[in-house]
């Protein structure tokens, strides 16, 4: 990329010497696109997707907490009226509900916001109003909707991957049969501009260098 980038440079700092050859308009076209492309690939490549994660375990966290509220409050009016079925599905602890797979503790959370409102007038007396099970829904939908996201942004990040790869190939292709054949038009003619490209194609890495295959100007 940093070679990329330098090349990218040159030709805009010598557009004046080459923006009246078409093939070589042409050519830098394609690859200031390639390099618009590169950086938006790049971008969703290195986001952070931890946030995401942290986000799903806070909205788990609000759910759950408000569920074993309002399954205390159910299971003690079942208690009170011999409700013994109903008392066992309210009967919930905050390691059970964590056990569940995602899709299903939100499944479970909302059979107890169901229960609660089907008794909703009778356990008014216990504490629980239609505003704590409106609150319980809208925890139990903000979890729904968090639970593909981790899961998507590494498959977006994975694309993204793919993507710089099959960029780059293409990059590297267009310099190496096209602009850099293109070039050795300008060996004699500005051999400046011949410099700093030849010199902008060197590529550092962790093997050392490769100079691109142009011949060398004294």
């Amino acid at each position: 990329m940093n070679m990329f980038f330098t090349i990218q440079e040159v030709m805009q700092n010598n557009n004046a010497v080459w923006g009246a050859t078409p093939a070589m308009v042409t050519a830098n076209t394609e690859f200031d696109g390639n390099i618009g492309a590169l950086r938006v690939a790049v971008a969703r490549q290195v986001t952070d997707i931890k946030g995401h994660a942290k986000d799903k375990a806070l909205a788990l966290d609000s759910m759950i907490e408000q569920t074993l509220r309002v399954a205390g409050v159910v299971m003690a009016y079942a208690e009170a009226t011999n409700n013994q079925a109903l008392a066992e599905a309210m009967n919930l602890v905050p390691s059970e509900l964590r056990r569940y797979r995602d899709s299903v503790v939100a499944e479970r959370c909302q059979g107890v916001h169901t229960e609660a409102t089907t008794n909703l007038a009778a356990i008014a007396t216990y504490g629980i109003v239609a505003a704590d099970l409106t609150s319980l829904l809208t925890a139990i939908d903000a979890y729904v909707a968090l639970i593909p996201r981790p899961r998507t942004m590494i498959t977006v990040r994975k694309g993204a991957t793919n993507e710089i790869g099959l960029l780059v190939r293409d990059t590297m292709r267009l310099l190496d049969r096209r602009m850099d054949m293109l070039m050795r038009g300008y060996m004699m003619s500005h051999p400046d501009f011949f410099r700093q490209y030849t010199n902008a194609r060197i590529i550092v890495d962790q093997g050392g260098t490769r100079e691109a295959e142009l011949p060398a100007v004294a």
